[in-house]
């Protein structure tokens, strides 16, 4: 069976403010393209091991709520994978974050995704970049890591500060791209500045090494 590493929360879960759902507004841009991507299983669960996978997120002002220096956005929660529609129960905001330190101040009615310090870094690294999904396929992974694409070391697992600073490297210079994470079986990450060009480069993945073959 396929050793399973998603779904646990390696940074510091002590500044989470539990509240009420996420209002509509927030996240409906962001859902509209999670359903397409769940249509497609690139996000979704993994059966046999009941593991969610899969996340998306986009940036947000929550000023409002929590004055930063860093980019703040809304993300979706933590092994919400198996879920074909998501509602407001199901996405967190992330008001600030120190990714050396696997901190992260989060507020919402759920934890965020365990993958959540990965966006941060590809954020704070370049203020182009407002839309980061986390997909799951082995086609697309075996693919890219076949042609040599874009990718962080097979050394570095998911959810740690050295995978935040790979992925930094990974994406120097670049507003928009694909990578996949060799230390992450099946995991790929789509950045770019809006969310229509993230869809569009996900969906043109997927065309590619699965629609079409």
């Amino acid at each position: 069976m396929k050793v399973i590493d998603d779904g646990v929360i390696k940074y510091d879960r002590s500044n989470f403010s539990l509240s009420g759902p996420i209002l509509d507004q927030e996240f409906e841009k962001l859902e509209y393209w999670r359903k397409k991507l769940y249509k497609m299983n690139l996000i979704g669960e993994y059966p046999e091991a009941q593991v969610g996978f899969g996340n998306m997120s986009m940036v947000s002002d929550y000023s409002n709520y929590f004055k930063s220096t860093h980019p703040q956005f809304i993300i979706t929660g933590t092994q919400t994978g198996k879920h074909a529609d998501l509602t407001g129960a199901h996405y967190t905001r992330v008001l600030d974050y120190n990714v050396d330190q696997l901190k992260i101040k989060m507020m919402g009615p759920i934890e965020a995704s365990s993958e959540a310090l990965t966006h941060a870094a590809i954020y704070e690294s370049n203020n182009s970049i407002k839309a980061v999904f986390h997909i799951h396929s082995n086609p697309i992974w075996t693919k890219m890591i076949d042609e040599c694409a874009d990718s962080t070391c097979a050394s570095i697992p998911y959810g740690t500060v050295e995978m935040a600073h790979a992925t930094q490297k990974c994406i120097k210079g670049k507003n928009s791209g694909v990578f996949c994470m060799k230390g992450h079986e099946d995991g790929i990450v789509i950045y770019a500045p809006t969310l229509e060009e993230a869809g569009r480069l996900t969906t043109e993945l997927y065309n590619k090494y699965i629609a079409f073959v």
